[in-house]
Formats: C-alpha cells, sequence, structure tokens
C-alpha cells in the first residue's frame, strides 16, 4: 500500500509545474520565427498566444550582430499596400534569450495566426533592420 500511495504521489507532483493557479485552460498558439539579414548575424524567435489574455509571450534568441540592437519590433500585416501595426519588443534586450510579452488586439491576433506578421531587429548599421523574418505556427 506505501508503494502505491508514494506512486501516486509522484505523478501529482510530476504534473505540478505544468499548471499555474489562475491561468485558463486552453489552448495556445505557438509561433516561430527564424531571422536572417545581409550581415552574419541571425536570430530565432519561439513564441505563444494567450487568446483569453490576449498575451503574447516569447522568447528571441540572437548571435553575431553588428553592433547593439537599437529598435526591434513585430510587423503586420504583411500585406503589400497596407500600413503595418507595430508592436515592440523593449529595448534594451537584457538577457539572451531575451523574454519578453505583449498585450495584442483581436485583429493583431488574428492577423498574427494568419501568418501576416514578421519580426525585425535594428541596428546602427542597419537601421531598416539587420535581420528580419516571418512568424509562422508551428505545430
Amino acid at each position: 500500500m506505501r508503494v502505491v500511495s508514494l506512486l501516486v504521489a509522484s505523478l501529482l507532483l510530476a504534473g505540478c509545474g505544468n499548471f499555474y493557479p489562475g491561468d485558463p485552460v486552453e489552448k495556445k498558439p505557438r509561433f516561430t520565427a527564424a531571422l536572417q539579414g545581409d550581415s552574419p548575424g541571425w536570430a530565432n524567435l519561439t513564441a505563444s498566444y494567450s487568446p483569453s489574455r490576449r498575451m503574447l509571450h516569447w522568447s528571441l534568441d540572437y548571435r553575431g550582430l553588428s553592433g547593439p540592437i537599437t529598435w526591434a519590433e513585430f510587423r503586420g500585416p504583411d500585406i503589400e499596400g497596407t500600413d503595418s501595426s507595430i508592436v515592440p519588443i523593449n529595448l534594451p534586450l537584457e538577457g539572451n534569450p531575451h523574454p519578453g510579452e505583449a498585450t495584442i488586439t483581436d485583429q493583431q491576433a488574428a492577423d498574427l495566426e494568419a501568418g501576416r506578421w514578421h519580426v525585425v531587429l535594428k541596428t546602427e548599421k542597419f537601421p531598416a533592420g539587420e535581420v528580419r523574418g516571418p512568424v509562422v505556427m508551428s505545430r
């Protein structure tokens, strides 16, 4: 009986790290982006979106850029002839990978899930963007 009790307790504790009180149980779409440009620098982004909280959470890993990041942003929709909305990535980027989060609108979420967003990292040498890449849904 003691072995069964220990087994049940172990199984219950093993699942504790996956649930946070107050977090709604929902499907959170996940996204990735591979950023490249004309320099040897690169970056990778992973993200998830909580529809009930309208929160986008991400982790940005970058290497080999020509200098410090002067501006970082999500842009979308990525449709020719339309204005892009901007969701800034807070600077300075502390830590690498850099975690972040932002509240987005329902329309921004729809554009994100439809694959109409991209990420841009700007540096002094590349003010228009040293590396960039589309944000795509991952499964």
